[in-house]
């Protein structure tokens, strides 16, 4: 039956709406690609049939008919389709199976708001307060209807009153009624008052705090807790409005910035990602869970929030900021894009606050002002600052204090000048008139006609006015009375313009300071045209020309809060006026010239902005770069200081100042890409004259600044700073540092010199011979466009990761550092490093093309993969090691991989085995390489089903003749003529012009990963994530097995953008939420996880100094500062800290002294730290041997599962896994390790520390049971010695044994235990209840206790049995356990011997030292004597040989048990060994020709031909000697 239609029901006041069920529309329910149709348009389908078919998440599925009827498809067949999207329709067969929802036709009932509107005004004032909370909790609210109606009720004179009302209602009959009558006393008057219309008087806030408090002080003991909440409502709200009304509001405005503060300080740049922050969110709350729920919601309207909070600012923070000091602090510190316009507007309102005290203060402290003033915290407040501070006021009577501001002012603005003399100071009516000398010492921009051998001396006047009205008169009146210049001589030119004008318009009601107050830079013109007119007038240009003036500079007070805004006019002798040059804005005039700006002018049109302290200028411009821009910057700044300093002073003064640019960065709107950084310091410096002692103080000075400040410049951008100081009678001198790669600091030391030739001030070079780049180039010179290289650097930076070309530099920098770690010194006369590229000999770049070295400049590379030879001096090899490194550009077409980058990465992989070199592979790619015949997608044609309705579809893609003759080559194509006689070439196939475009990119894929995972096997191979890492860069990450990954940069398969279209709802929003270091460094791909790419080489080199130069080379070994001879001072009570017994740790207790653990201090490097967590994997030092080390978790851990978002029903689990047992992942992990330690060549010490393997139902479906097989497998294979101790306290049990015995590689594997360590099939718990059960425990009491025989009475017999049985229990684990000690294990031959634990590493480093030494032997004396001879066979004979030729030794081979005295045998023995070899050879050789040759005469006869074979391959000497010995022979 067919529902109703859709109805209002007036009674129950809902409205009723019917389900829409329509057949006769087929459409898409979820994200698919519409395959093919499985009927015919137009025929008829029953119900239940398939139509069509779609592909959803790479899965085909038919799409079944919902009803019978005639089907009209409006899709086309092989598109993409959304949810929602029309398939087809259906002409129904029964159309009465529709049931459309039609359009609501009736009207609804007037509704009113969802809360009602309060008519009382502390009703509303609580529901505003709630809106401006619920804003700060992230919801959406009119911000300025609540700020507006926050206003009104705060500032209403019935607020309190009413609010008290509502308090006193509450509590009226429960306080004492003598303290309720006083309290209604004191309200009768102000209740009077503010019922009037003037409402002036306040709330007695004061009166009722003392009523109250009295009250309190009262009541008894006893009672003052009771009394004390009883009243704290009105005590609460006295104290609000202590300050009266405006005090109140400051209370609130005080609680909404606390609430937006307390979630956004968590998101402020330097608490890493968003998404570290709400994971650590998550850690902080676990418990609370709905917590993080709400900051990240109410984070997620930083918008509305950032209103609301600028809009309070204005409206009620601006009269009195210093009320809100604190939280002003707090927002100013905000380092976020996000909070840029509130952090200047606080730290715009901070220094308002401190302006305001200069009203205050500004007479007591100018007596001690000098050239500065400071505030409490040490700041320099400006005296131009003050000079407007001053002046705010037109009447300002106080003459003597104006005198000494503008003196101030005029000393601290031409400190570089050295004013001479007093300034000159008069009254002229409404102006202050002053006047001064100075010298020309610095490069002031005037126009000057003529050099001077001495210093040319210039005058400089200044008019402090309040109107520009009197610009004119008063200008005039200052030159007549400071420069001698009167309406008859004004027509005498100079034609030396060096003196300056400074104009002083102050005051608020100024007719400028109306203008501009938004701070728009665009909007300045009305402003300058004005000034400019003034300055154009016929009379006062002539007595300014006649003056001297060059320059003319203005400043101009505006609104209180914002700074003053600076104009200055210069000179043009092109159109004989004065006229402002844009650059120069800002800037006053004495200064300009030391910021150097006549050098930005060829890069176009900048923007300027100030820095929020006001101390740095800031340069913008959006530089061209193909069809992208690079935003440059360049700050400019003087460092200025109240005296001449020292070496620490001047270090001090200019990385303040730098911190203060680098706080500018963080917050300016538009992160730059790339920052330039000039300081000037003002004042001479003192230092010592030596130019050699001047140079390496200055490089000092520079690498302290790096030290402290170098990444975080490299961070924001900042690639290259100068400094520019003056070091007394040593002349001035520029330092220029460039950070091209954020890890190398290179320092240019240049002093100012003026050529002689071209009389341009030049840098110079200190040192003849060693002359920098920059080398004789003028100070003058402009501002370049960026070049190719930089361009390409920022490039990486945008994609996150490090130029390819400047990682040779970043293995430079780590390797300085690894030598400093080590506390060695680097060989004299050596080069600790040198990278040469390896590229392709020939154009002909195939798969077995031949790799060449070259040292070309940098970025010359045509194809995404460069790779070096490295030869490095490690304090390992300090002769020198070699490296290979192959490494993505991900400049160059996002460093995908084509048909080019493929073979090249082959052939750097091949070459690499040939030499057994280790392979580092620097990834960070996109992937496969995605591309088009863009030839063909320029010209292609389309042929429609019909011309007129290209929404029907088409039939082909086609190309016209004439493309076709330029295109043929490239495609596959058949010829078609149509209708109207013209001729198509239907397209069959798009070939391509060029190499790379489709599924040869994923063949090249497939043959790299073949190459890199052959490469694990032959040599070294290790894979550094630098940058983002996709595709087949993600299959090489693991094919190579070891991984370093940035903990910034992901691994990843598939974008995460592309898996939200797949599954049709946005499912992941990052790529790190995909193959982030959470994901893989949990999972085991990643080994190592790194914070930036300077630490990622550190860990590079570190890792290389565990392995070989070459494979099969030998272990590098280097000296340890660590006594091999040492006790084992970490002595474990109950259970083994596994990390503690390998490499030490710090006594909590007793002093905190270091208790060392087996290995080396300070060699253990842990790999695979956060997978598999109950297994503890890495590499160490014992006695500065390498070694692989597998220990054991004593403590439960637990793993974290994460949930999977494309999963709605999933969450996160977390498991807890106990200590001492192998879990799927950690005997995977265990098995790794070992593959990894054998392939690296390390000899392997196993902690064994394990009570089984787990055997759950899960841990058996996870394939625990293969996992464990592995191990067996991998240490049946291994060819280095291993050690498997049971350390201090440890247990071996069951399954756990079996895998690690030693007769699993007999060769190879040793066991030894701690005396106290314990072995066995089932623990001793495990053993009783199979062993010595009950009946046996009864049995063992009936033989051993003396009273149970004499017992009769069954009672009495099960009484003393009952109190037997505890102890009797314990008897019996006694008994079992002393069947598992380790001096069992060792009688059975189970274990070599009992090792004990404090002796442990002695013993080890004497063993392991006998066995490197004895294994080499034996290696050589297997490939001496041939397949023939096992390791045993070598082993026993070389035993032979020590007792044949060994003194030391008694007829029962005692000596041969000796370790140091074996390897000392082996040492002083090498040439007899080395003869005993050759021997050993000669008998190979001659059973391998007898066993040829025997019995065939035809063999021997064609032995003559094979010798002289052989002969002819070896060089001359080298077959005369040879020749000689056969002739001995045969004799």
């Amino acid at each position: 039956m067919q529902a109703s239609p859709q109805t209002w029901n007036e009674e129950r006041g809902y409205l009723l709406m019917d389900n829409d069920h329509d057949p006769s529309r087929l459409i898409a329910e979820t994200p698919c690609k519409l395959m093919r149709f499985l009927v015919a348009d137009g025929s008829h389908v029953d119900t239940d049939t398939p139509y069509a078919e779609v592909e959803v998440m790479k899965m085909c599925m038919p799409l079944l008919s919902p009803a019978s009827g005639t089907i009209h498809f409006k899709h086309l067949e092989a598109q993409a389709m959304v949810a929602g999207d029309l398939i087809a329709v259906l002409d129904l067969d029964d159309p009465s199976a529709v049931r459309k929802a039609v359009p609501f036709s009736e009207g609804f009932p007037a509704l009113g708001t969802p809360i009602p509107v309060p008519g009382k005004v502390h009703h509303r004032c609580a529901l505003i307060i709630n809106a401006s909370n619920m804003i700060l909790a992230g919801y959406e609210h009119n911000v300025d209807e609540v700020v507006q109606t926050l206003l009104s009720c705060l500032d209403d004179p019935q607020l309190p009153v009413l609010q008290w009302q509502e308090c006193i209602a509450v509590l009226a009959s429960r306080i004492p009624t003598n303290l309720k009558a006083r309290l209604d006393l004191k309200l009768k008057e102000y209740e009077a008052s503010s019922g009037s219309e003037r409402g002036a008087a306040d709330f007695p806030a004061k009166g009722v705090r003392e009523v109250l408090e009295e009250f309190l002080a009262s009541a008894t003991d006893q009672d003052r807790a009771t009394q004390e909440r009883l009243v704290e409502p009105l005590l609460t709200l006295a104290k609000s409005y202590e300050g009266g009304r405006r005090g109140h509001a400051c209370s609130i405005v005080k609680a909404l910035f606390e609430e937006y503060l307390l979630v956004e300080e968590h998101f402020s740049q330097g608490t890493g990602t968003q998404a570290d922050v709400i994971e650590s969110l998550r850690h902080v709350h676990k418990k609370d869970l709905w917590k993080v729920v709400d900051i990240v919601l109410s984070h997620q309207g930083i918008k509305t929030k950032n209103a609301l909070m600028l809009r309070l600012i204005e409206a009620l923070v601006y009269p009195n900021p210093s009320a809100y000091r604190d939280q002003l602090v707090r927002l100013a510190a905000l380092s976020d894009s996000n909070y840029t316009e509130l952090a200047v507007k606080s730290s715009l309102l901070l220094e308002q606050s401190k302006l305001s005290g200069i009203r205050a203060d500004i007479a007591r402290s100018l007596s001690e002002l000098g050239m500065f003033t400071e505030d409490e915290n040490g700041s320099k407040r400006s005296g131009k600052n003050a000079l407007v501070a001053l002046f705010d006021h037109g009447d300002h009577g106080d003459h003597t204090l104006q005198r000494r501001v503008i003196e101030t002012y005029i000393r601290r603005l031409y400190q570089p000048y050295l004013v001479k003399g007093s300034v000159r100071m008069q009254w002229q009516r409404s102006a202050m008139l002053a006047s001064w000398q100075f010298y020309e010492e610095g490069p002031l921009r005037v126009a000057t006609a003529a050099e001077e051998s001495e210093p040319v001396k210039w005058r400089g006047a200044m008019a402090v006015l309040s109107s520009l009205n009197t610009l004119s008169s008063t200008v005039r009146t200052a030159l007549e009375e400071w420069f001698g210049v009167t309406q008859e001589t004004k027509d005498s030119n100079h034609t030396r313009l060096g003196n300056v004008l400074h104009i002083a318009l102050v005051g608020r009601k100024n007719q400028l300071s109306a203008h501009q107050d938004s701070g728009d830079e665009g909007q300045t013109q009305e402003r300058v045209e004005k000034l400019a007119k003034g300055l154009k007038g016929e009379t006062l240009r002539g007595l300014l020309q006649a003056a001297g003036v060059g320059v003319v500079s203005c400043i101009i007070q505006r609104d209180e809060g914002r700074g003053p805004i600076r104009h200055c006019f210069h000179w043009s002798q092109e159109t004989k006026s004065y006229a402002e040059d844009p650059l120069y804005r800002h800037v006053e005039a004495p200064l300009s010239g030391f910021l150097e700006l006549d050098n930005l002018k060829e890069l176009g049109t900048m923007k300027y902005s100030l820095s929020r302290d006001r101390q740095w200028h800031l340069y913008s411009v959006q530089e061209k770069k193909g069809k992208s821009t690079v935003k440059r910057t360049f700050l400019r700044t003087f460092v200025r200081q109240t005296k001449t300093l020292d070496e620490d002073g001047t270090f001090e003064s200019v990385i303040k100042a730098l911190q203060g640019a680098l706080e500018e960065l963080e917050v300016a709107e538009g992160r730059a890409e790339h920052v330039h950084m000039y300081l000037c310091v003002l004042r001479p410096q003192g230092v010592r004259s030596l130019a050699s002692s001047i140079v390496v103080w200055l490089e000092a000075l520079v690498h302290k600044i790096y030290a402290a400040l170098g990444t975080r410049m490299y961070r924001l951008a900042v690639l290259a700073w100068e400094l520019r100081m003056s070091l007394g009678g040593e002349g001035i001198w520029r330092v220029v540092v460039s950070n091209a790669t954020g890890y190398t600091c290179k320092v240019e030391i240049y002093r100012e010199v003026r050529d002689p030739l071209t009389k341009q001030t030049v840098y110079s070079s200190p040192f003849p011979g060693c002359e920098g780049p920059l080398h004789g180039v003028p100070l003058s010179k402009q501002c370049k466009p960026l070049e190719a290289l930089d361009s390409r650097r920022l490039l990486a930076r945008k994609n996150g990761t490090t130029f390819c070309y400047d990682f040779p530099l970043v293995f430079e920098a780590a390797l300085k550092q690894c030598w400093k770690e080590s506390g060695m010194e680097l060989p004299k006369d050596t080069t600790a490093f040198c990278a040469t590229e390896l590229v392709f000999l020939t154009a002909n770049q195939s798969w077995d093309a031949t790799l060449v070295e070259t040292n070309r400049p940098s970025a010359s590379n045509d194809i995404g993969m460069v790779a070096w030879r490295l030869e490095l001096c490690t304090p390992e090899y300090p002769q020198g090691r070699h490296l290979v490194v192959v490494s993505n550009d991900v400049t160059h077409a996002a460093g995908s991989f084509g048909p080019k980058e493929d073979a090249f990465f082959k052939c750097v992989t091949d070459m690499a085995c040939r030499e057994k070199l280790p392979l580092v592979y620097l990834a960070a790619n996109s992937g496969a390489r995605i591309d088009v015949a863009e030839e063909v997608r320029r010209s292609f044609q389309v042929g429609w089903l019909d011309d007129s309705r290209p929404e029907h579809g088409f039939h082909y893609l086609y190309l016209r003749p004439d493309d076709y003759a330029k295109l043929g080559a490239f495609v596959n194509a058949h010829k078609l003529e149509v209708a109207d006689g013209h001729v198509r070439w239907v397209i069959d196939d798009i070939i391509g012009q060029k190499d790379g475009l489709g599924v040869e990119n994923l063949s090249g894929s497939g043959a790299i990963a073949s190459a890199y995972s052959k490469a694990y096997r032959e040599t070294f191979t290790l894979t550094y994530v630098s940058g983002k890492t996709v595709g087949i860069g993600a299959y090489l990450a693991r094919l190579g097995m070891r991984c370093i990954q940035r903990l910034d940069q992901p691994i990843i398969l598939t974008g995460y953008s592309a898996l939200n279209k797949l599954l049709g709802r946005e499912v992941y929003s990052s790529q790190m939420q995909l193959g982030g270091p959470k994901v893989m460094a949990t999972n085991g791909v990643t080994h190592l996880t790194v914070s930036d790419d300077l630490e990622g080489v550190s860990a590079i080199l570190n890792w290389l100094s565990y392995v070989p130069s070459v494979k099969g080379g030998g272990l590098p070994s280097r000296p340890s500062d660590d006594p091999p001879d040492r006790t084992v001072a970490y002595v474990p009570e109950n259970s083994c800290d596994p990390r503690a017994a390998v490499a030490g740790v710090y006594n909590s207790e007793g002093g905190g002294g270091w208790m060392g653990g087996i290995f080396d201090k300070g060699s253990f490097t842990e790999t695979l730290e956060g997978w598999a967590r109950t297994v503890v994997t890495g590499r160490a030092r014992l006695g500065g041997i390498p070694v692989g080390i597998i220990a054991v978790e004593t403590q439960t851990v637990m793993q974290v599962i994460p949930a999977d978002p494309g999963q709605l029903d999933s969450q996160e689990r977390v498991v807890p896994q106990a200590g001492q047992v192998w879990f799927p992942d950690s005997a995977s992990k265990t098995a790794q390790a070992m593959i990894d330690f054998n392939n690296e060549g390390l000899p392997l010490f196993i902690l064994a520390n394990w009570r089984g393997f787990s055997g759950g139902q899960r841990d058996l479906f996870e394939g625990v049971l293969q996992a464990g097989s592995t191990i067996v497998e991998h240490l049946r294979t291994y060819q280095q010695p291993v050690f498997v101790y049971v350390p201090r306290n440890g247990e071996l049990r069951g399954g756990a044994w079996v895998v690690v015995d030693s007769k699993i590689n007999p060769d190879q594997v040793e066991m030894y235990a701690d005396s106290t360590a314990r072995a066995g099939v089932l623990e001793a718990e495990g053993v009783a209840e199979i062993k010595f059960r009950r009946e046996q425990i009864l049995d063992s009491m009936k033989r051993l206790d003396p009273v149970l025989p004499r017992l009769e009475d069954p009672a009495a017999v099960r009484a003393r049995q009952d109190s037997l049985i505890p102890v009797y229990k314990q008897i019996a684990l006694r008994f079992i356990d002393m069947h598992d000690t380790a001096f069992r294990l060792a009688a059975k031959g189970i274990i070599r011997r009992v090792v004990n634990w404090e002796c442990s590493r002695s013993f080890f480093y004497n063993r392991l030292a006998r066995r490197l030494a004895q294994e080499s032997v034996i290696q050589r004396v297997l490939a001496a004597a041939g397949s023939e001879c096992s390791h045993r066979d070598a082993l026993e004979l070389l035993r032979q040989w020590f007792l044949t030729w060994s003194s030391s030794s008694t007829g029962d081979g005692d000596g041969w048990a000796d370790d140091t005295l074996v390897v000392e045998w082996l040492a002083s023995n090498e040439s007899r060994i080395q003869r005993e070899l050759q021997q050993l050879r000669v008998q190979k050789v001659s059973r391998q020709m007898l066993s040829d040759c025997q019995n065939r005469n035809d063999d021997l006869e064609v032995l003559p031909q094979v010798i002289q074979n052989l002969v002819d391959k070896m060089d001359p000497a080298a077959r005369q000697a040879l020749k000689e010995q056969i002739k001995a022979a045969l004799l």
